[in-house]
């Protein structure tokens, strides 16, 4: 009885330890802020491509994926700065072990990522008839959604379904190539879209 008694303090301890931990993965405002930063690049993206000159699609490419590295910068500042504004407020220091953890477990899954992106824009730069930079767009769809699906380990249900968006929509697109003819609006519907659905639902149902 006493053994059984001790088991039961120990799952009510985990359980409690768990919880701060589940929710302090989870962040509603910074998914809005990324969807609505993608939206963004998803216009800047649009404008650039359609006052670019034809004869050098090259330098396209290069400005838009300036604009998607922007995109990038201004959500992770912005997950950041939420993440530590929430942190002061409940009185907890921002550097956390769970925190250690998820940089841990994404770090690698991005670092991938990024060297994949180089590669196949070093190759559309020298191959431009390749047509390698399609590669782009369900690369990152795909290589975001296992950071995710990873970091959906440590969180509430709805991080892994925004991670099993993008990797459906990430073999949807290497799957079937004329979802690329126009890969901006792809980028606005994933990137933005399913980032501002995902961050109303938590923020609703979660908290900010």
């Amino acid at each position: 009885m006493e053994s059984e008694k001790a088991l039961e303090e120990l799952k009510v301890i985990r359980a409690l330890m768990e919880r701060p931990i589940r929710y302090s993965t989870l962040s509603g405002k910074s998914a809005v802020l990324a969807g609505l930063a993608a939206v963004a690049g998803t216009t800047a993206d649009w404008a650039v491509a359609s006052s670019a000159p034809r004869e050098d699609p090259a330098a396209a490419l290069l400005a838009s994926g300036a604009i998607w590295l922007g995109v990038l910068a201004v959500a992770a500042a912005g997950t950041i700065l939420l993440a530590w504004q929430r942190d002061r407020r409940q009185g907890l220091p921002f550097w956390t072990g769970i925190k250690r953890r998820i940089l841990a477990t994404g770090l690698p899954v991005f670092a991938a990522g990024v060297a994949l992106t180089a590669g196949i824009v070093l190759h559309g730069l020298q191959h431009a008839e390749s047509g390698a930079w399609d590669l782009l767009v369900p690369t990152w769809m795909l290589f975001y959604g296992v950071a995710l699906w990873q970091l959906g380990l440590l969180s509430e249900p709805p991080v892994r379904v925004l991670a099993a968006a993008f990797l459906v929509a990430g073999l949807a697109c290497g799957l079937i190539p004329a979802l690329l003819d126009n890969p901006t609006p792809v980028m606005g519907a994933t990137f933005g879209g399913f980032h501002i659905v995902y961050g109303l639902y938590v923020w609703r149902h979660y908290g900010g």
